[in-house]
């Protein structure tokens, strides 16, 4: 099974919320405020974590919490390009969290391209990044499940 994500609203951009979306045929979402993300950067900037590397790892952790909710891990990540020169990083980051903090066993593989705008993740990342509210369905990211997941 192939899954791809991608995001709507950059993580880095802190006057807008984030949404991380996937898709194979099943959806799902996740969305993130920007206070929360302005905290989150606030309290991550004093940490051991280098400045360059923040973001990239921030956005490995929030595709961790995206597939946590999944029944089945996929064989096969397809995760947009957002971050040119940091694959290697949310890469990284992402196969620790699957190892360390995932209740499921994971050997799947990683690979990062543009997925495009005919992309079923695409467009429910775009679709629920423009909504006035957050959809119901749409699970909410509060400052704890990242920090958590950080420590």
């Amino acid at each position: 099974m192939t899954v791809e994500i991608d995001q709507s609203g950059k993580f880095e951009q802190l006057n807008t919320h984030t949404v991380i979306a996937c898709a194979n045929g099943k959806s799902s979402a996740i969305w993130i405020s920007a206070s929360v993300k302005r905290t989150l950067i606030q309290k991550l900037r004093k940490s051991l974590i280098p400045r360059k590397d923040l973001v990239s790892i921030l956005f490995a952790v929030l595709i961790f919490v995206l597939l946590e909710d999944l029944d089945d891990l996929p064989g096969v990540l397809i995760i947009d390009e957002e971050y040119t020169g940091k694959n290697k990083i949310i890469e990284e980051s992402l196969r620790k969290l699957l190892a360390d903090k995932s209740r499921k066993r994971w050997q799947g593989q990683i690979r990062f391209k543009q997925v495009g705008k005919l992309s079923s993740a695409h467009k429910l990342a775009w679709k629920v990044h423009r909504a006035k509210k957050r959809p119901i369905d749409v699970k909410k990211i509060l400052e704890d499940d990242i920090l958590q997941l950080l420590i």
